[in-house]
């Protein structure tokens, strides 16, 4: 017998943001990923922090090869415990930060083999439609 499988997946969302807060403008979004696991998502933010890095003043860049080279783990740590991270960096007026937090996906029926409804071979072509 089988055992019934949870409706809930434990994964991961991580985003990246900007903001200029002296100017009151929005945040921003530039980026967002869902993964499964907590080196997945740490792995996201080293990948964009090392592409971003050359490009950040010599304070920003100095907290980034930090976390890139050491924070990194204690990042790793909090995410695997359960608790969210996040990463904010400076460069002049615009704050830029990426966070990493655990979060339960619903798990999606798939569209393959018994899981499939009775009706669904009924919708296996498209219909022509009537001239």
């Amino acid at each position: 017998m089988t055992r019934p499988t949870s409706a809930l997946l434990r994964g991961y969302r991580c985003e990246c943001h900007t903001s200029r807060p002296r100017s009151g403008d929005a945040t921003t979004l530039l980026g967002s990923i869902d993964v499964e696991t907590a080196p997945q998502a740490v792995r996201w933010i080293r990948v964009a922090l090392r592409t971003l890095s050359p490009a950040l003043n010599s304070e920003a860049f100095e907290e980034a090869w930090q976390w890139l080279s050491e924070d990194h783990h204690d990042a790793l740590q909090a995410l695997v415990q359960g608790e969210p991270v996040t990463l904010t960096l400076r460069q002049g007026s615009t704050m830029i930060q990426w966070t990493a937090r655990p979060v339960q996906f619903l798990r999606l029926t798939t569209r393959q083999g018994v899981n499939l409804p009775a009706c669904a071979q009924e919708y296996t072509e498209p219909r022509h439609q009537r001239e």
